[in-house]
């Protein structure tokens, strides 16, 4: 169970026929044939059910009736009338986030669904020890048996951390619910909900659904579900050639581990393919990952979708953007204008400023009409997972329209290609990871119920969950331990781990991704596949423990105390695998406010510049490459001066200037300056200390020269820090560059993201 998740804030309007006033707010949202209600107030006699029905139209109908407060005696006369009257002109209604006066309607009011389904609902829970009523979001999915069962358990209390109760009869509360049937959400309609509007929606129904079609030599790829660190990039990229378009508009949330392996799908891709184009992208994928170092030199954005708003028909939904058709416009950061397609009335655009910004660096697509028509087609295209074929004469009926389909889902998909040959390929879905083998029956834990916090046990787990008002609470997973101290401590390395992920997501700066970012990804992915792959190895488990330690060091000394000095959460359970000897699984939780979450990312990307050249803090995550580095500032850019005639570069990250320690990117600045400023003065030697690529730091120094002569001897010097005396002066005039190891070496830029 997890507690009330915030909804994203939408334009606000209202829904012709329905008096504008504070008893009832009506919001509406649209999404091809996804309608999304939310309803917020009082349902009254001033309701007009009937009218409001009229107007809507969907395949599927979302009701979001989690802000109701209340609902009169005539208005359950208007809502039955709009239930009713929706149900006629909509294939599917979901009941989502239904407040507890909502669950009291069902349980005595005949109908009141309709022919609606409830897939979330709220249940009250009340703290004696602090006087703390609070809400708790159940899912028909993820809760069913609790449900069924009619015994809610406590939860601890989110204010004063003692154990809340159900605060309601139970067996009255769900006499409803608990004869409902479980089902999940169709992926177009949780992707709808859980990226567009923010709702919580359960993982199995976010888990990542891959559909591929060929098509000639053109490849067709369907995305539907999250983007995460179990995207599938070797298995997708493998093989592919020709032209490929992979349409991404049902793709939900993006976490920064699923961006980096998109990024890694990208560069498998590129080399084979002829062309690859990306359509139908979300905002927040266009955001995310659309920049020019994201696209690679083959990849181009052909659609996108904005949010619109029609103050005519009080809707606000996402219209689909073509590239090419208005590159004119968009290279200008300016939404082009589109109309209403119901009512042809001017639409307005409600996307961020920063989102529009981001426009003018798409590039052009290279594309005719012919192929714009051939990717509407292939968008058009359903997938039909049939019984697996056991003949070649069944595959052969398996085709469709001269494609061939591969339908990566659950079942293994049969598939033909051309000339008749006969293969099975098995499915690929990115499933949430299993439990770790060896892990037994569990035998104790912390606490009688699980917490609602925990919503993975997956071993070595991190995510993080935004919280209302702009804060996030991540929890970490730790792997099997031999105490219960041991497991709460990996988990809470974890949680440290998910928090400066999670902050790394929220730092837009291209020169910010491209000298930081790019410093640790492969790094970093390259342990958590290898940990991944083999949960029994000892090895690849310490390679991730380790980097997370060091990750959560350099967070404490980076972050100027923004992250709490505590977990918020902790619990851990006991495991027996039948070999006498205990094991424990440890999970952890920080929470963070809003205003620590903006401190964490201001600190890291608000650069400082001295000497020519911009430095910002080095960034926690940089541990799974540097462990050794807890502290300095990473160079994001070199211009004319100092420090680029020293043979410093972009990534190099400055550990020591003049031998004092570079704390971060403040002091970087400030020692740069007060360093050069003292030289100028009395003359001496500007040394600096790096991070330059993999290995020992390395030494950097030039002769400056000042108003005060000073002694700085002849001959072949000491060759740097470590260098001996084999080390000659390489330069002229002022400036004399050593390398730390090369005892004559020029001091030359190399690129340590290599």
């Amino acid at each position: 169970m997890d507690a009330a998740a915030p909804h994203q804030q939408p334009t606000v309007v209202g829904i012709p026929g329905v008096p504008a006033g504070p008893k009832l707010q009506i919001d509406k949202f649209a999404d091809g044939g996804i309608v999304c209600l939310r309803l917020s107030g009082t349902i009254d006699e001033s309701f007009e059910g009937k009218k409001l029905a009229e107007t809507i139209k969907a395949q599927t109908l979302v009701l979001d009736l989690g802000d109701i407060r209340k609902v009169s005696s005539f208005g359950i006369r208007e809502w039955v009338d709009f239930i009713n009257g929706v149900g006629k002109h909509s294939e599917r209604i979901v009941l989502v986030e239904c407040a507890p006066k909502i669950v009291d309607q069902l349980n005595m009011v005949a109908n009141f669904a309709g022919t609606g389904r409830v897939y979330s609902f709220y249940s009250p829970y009340h703290c004696d020890y602090c006087d703390k009523d609070d809400r708790v979001l159940y899912q028909i999915d993820r809760d069913f048996e609790v449900i069924k069962s009619m015994k809610p358990p406590q939860r601890p209390c989110t204010q004063c951390g003692e154990m809340q109760y159900f605060n309601e009869d139970p067996i009255t509360f769900f006499s409803y619910l608990a004869g409902a049937e479980k089902f999940e959400l169709d992926p177009d309609v949780a992707a709808f909900l859980s990226s567009k509007l923010s709702y919580a929606v359960s993982d199995s129904a976010r888990k990542l659904r891959i559909d591929k079609i060929i098509d000639g030599r053109t490849t067709f790829v369907r995305l539907g579900g999250d983007l995460e660190k179990t995207f599938p990039r070797e298995k997708l990229a493998e093989g592919m050639e020709g032209v490929v378009i992979v349409d991404i508009a049902g793709i939900g949330k993006i976490e920064p581990a699923g961006a980096a392996e998109w990024r890694g799908f990208l560069q498998m891709a590129t080399p084979g393919v002829e062309a690859l184009y990306l359509t139908g992208v979300t905002p927040t994928f266009l955001d995310k990952l659309t920049r020019p170092e994201d696209l690679g030199p083959k990849a181009q954005v052909l659609s996108f979708t904005l949010p619109y708003t029609c103050a005519t028909c009080s809707t606000t939904a996402g219209q689909l953007i073509d590239v090419d058709e208005h590159f004119d416009v968009l290279k200008f950061a300016t939404p082009p204008d589109l109309k209403c397609p119901d009512c042809k009335n001017a639409l307005v655009c409600a996307a961020p400023e920063g989102l529009l910004t981001h426009l003018p660096s798409l590039p052009r697509p290279s594309v005719t009409a012919d192929f714009k028509k051939l990717v509407a087609d292939l968008r058009a295209r359903k997938v039909q997972v049939k019984k697996l074929a056991t003949t070649v004469a069944e595959a052969a009926a398996q085709q469709q329209g001269g494609g061939v389909w591969l339908a990566f889902t659950a079942a293994a998909a049969t598939v033909v290609l051309a000339g008749g040959a006969f293969f099975i390929y098995k499915s690929f879905i990115a499933e949430q990871p299993h439990k770790g083998p060896g892990r037994g029956k569990q035998s104790g834990a912390s606490a009688e119920v699980r917490p609602a916090w925990v919503t993975s046990d997956a071993s070595l787990a991190a995510y993080c969950k935004d919280d209302q008002g702009g804060g996030m609470t991540c929890v970490g997973v730790s792997g099997l331990s031999p105490t219960s101290d041991d497991g709460i401590d990996e988990a809470g390395d974890a949680a440290l781990d998910a928090i400066a992920g999670a902050v790394a997501s929220r730092i837009e700066d291209p020169a910010w991704r491209t000298r930081v970012g790019n410093l640790y990804a492969q790094a970093r992915q390259a342990k958590l596949a290898a940990a991944d792959k083999d949960p029994n190895s000892a090895s690849a488990r310490r390679e991730v423990r380790d980097a997370r330690r060091a990750v959560a060091k350099t967070l404490r000394a980076t972050s100027g105390g923004a992250v709490p000095a505590a977990p918020s959460e902790r619990y851990w359970e006991e495991y027996d695998n039948g070999t006498g000897s205990k094991q424990f699984l440890g999970f952890t939780a920080y929470t963070l406010q809003s205003t620590e979450v903006k401190r964490l990312v201001d600190a890291y990307k608000t650069p400082h510049e001295a000497l020519g050249a911009k430095a910002m803090t080095v960034f926690p995550q940089l541990a799974w490459r540097y462990p050794e580095v807890s502290r300095g500032a990473v160079l994001v850019a070199v211009d004319k001066g100092e420090l680029r005639d020293l043979g410093l570069a972009p990534s190099y990250v400055v550990l020591e200037i003049g031998g004092r320690d570079v704390s971060d990117a403040a002091a970087f600045g400030q020692l740069a300056k007060e360093e050069l400023t003292r030289l100028k003065a009395s003359g001496g030697t500007l040394a600096v200390e790096v991070q330059a690529g993999d290995g020992d730091p390395r030494s950097f120094a030039a002769q400056i020269k000042g108003d005060k002569p000073v002694d700085t001897g002849t001959g072949g010097g000491s060759g740097g820090r470590s260098g001996g005396n084999s080390g000659g002066r390489t330069g002229t005039g002022n400036v004399n560059v050593w390398d730390r190891y090369g005892g004559g070496g020029s001091g030359g830029r190399e690129d340590p993201t290599q």
